[in-house]
């Protein structure tokens, strides 16, 4: 290999050292839902009343999903191991009653017991989130509405 130079093995130095430093940390997620998902609800919601309003089925089936994969999102920070549980109980259900008032939910019989209560817990979890997003825009939207009137005798 030739002689290599102070100022060469100086940079090969540098260069290894910048090499074996840890990469830097990825800043996590607050557990509650960020700005862009309280404004994506928002949206969701305008779309679901226009698409009642109008009959527009599709549009109320986008904001519906909307809602809820907002909700998972939310979920999946606040509480991961009950997200992962559902994600897992979710390959073990199976095909229910085919009576559509039966709305229970089924599972492979080693699981069914534990998934029913997983399922229960994770809907309840989803629903107040869905709850606090609400409350949380209906409370941005009274502020602009008195910002407004403030401004006005």
């Amino acid at each position: 290999m030739g002689k290599m130079t102070r100022p060469a093995l100086t940079a090969a130095a540098a260069l290894l050292a910048a090499c074996a430093q840890p990469p830097t940390p990825v800043q996590a997620l607050a557990p509650g839902p960020t700005p862009d998902e309280v404004a994506d609800y928002a949206r969701a919601q305008t779309q679901y009343r226009s698409g009642l309003a109008s009959g527009d089925g599709d549009l109320v089936i986008k904001a519906t999903d909307t809602f809820s994969l907002i909700a998972q999102e939310v979920l999946s920070r606040q509480d991961p191991r009950l997200f992962d549980a559902q994600v897992v109980c979710e390959r073990y259900r199976v095909p229910g009653p085919h009576d559509r008032h039966d709305r229970r939910t089924t599972y492979e019989s080693q699981f069914g017991q534990d998934c029913r209560r997983i399922d229960w817990r994770y809907n309840q979890a989803t629903i107040a989130i869905g709850r606090d997003l609400e409350a949380r825009i209906a409370a941005a939207d009274r502020a602009t509405i008195a910002q407004a009137e403030a401004g006005h005798p």
